[in-house]
């Protein structure tokens, strides 16, 4: 059993298996329920980071302000991940710039927690380990970066060129 889909490139109509249009509606279903449980762990960590606000004099300064840094990346890497569903349902399309832009929040905030944990093992059999982290951090940074430059260059140009 077929069902007519979109136009195929000669302009005609395309029938497509049912089992095909099924997929199609049953995939559409899973990203919507992801991103329902984006929004949803968006919301729980905007709360948690009002928490932290709120427990500011017992935590101390710093402590808050690190805890409430971590939070926020996050909250960026769960916005991302969820532009990201918003592309593929509109477009049907999976760029790569999203996931580098994740990645490299991703590798700041681990590079954010490792020198606040650094700071307090200097002296230690663990900082000699923590210092080559941030060195291998450090260049992934600069590698997310490169990547990050040369894909949206490739995508501009490729929007510039007439076709």
């Amino acid at each position: 059993m077929t069902v007519r889909g979109a136009g195929d490139e000669g302009g005609g109509p395309q029938r497509q298996p049912l089992l095909v249009t099924i997929l199609n509606y049953s995939e559409r279903v899973v990203y919507y329920g992801a991103a329902f449980a984006l929004l949803v762990t968006i919301v729980m960590l905007f709360v948690s980071v009002g928490t932290a606000l709120l427990a500011i004099f017992e935590a101390g300064p710093l402590d808050t302000a690190l805890l409430v840094l971590d939070r926020v990346l996050l909250i960026f890497i769960f916005v991302e991940l969820l532009d990201t569903i918003g592309i593929f349902v509109r477009e049907n399309e999976i760029s790569a710039e999203p996931f580098l832009l994740i990645g490299l929040i991703a590798v700041v905030r681990r590079i954010l927690l490792v020198t606040a944990e650094a700071e307090q093992t200097i002296g230690t059999a663990e900082f000699p380990n923590l210092i080559l982290e941030l060195g291998v951090l450090t260049a992934l940074v600069i590698s997310l970066s490169f990547a990050l430059y040369f894909t949206r260059r490739t995508r501009d140009r490729r929007s510039s060129d007439p076709d």
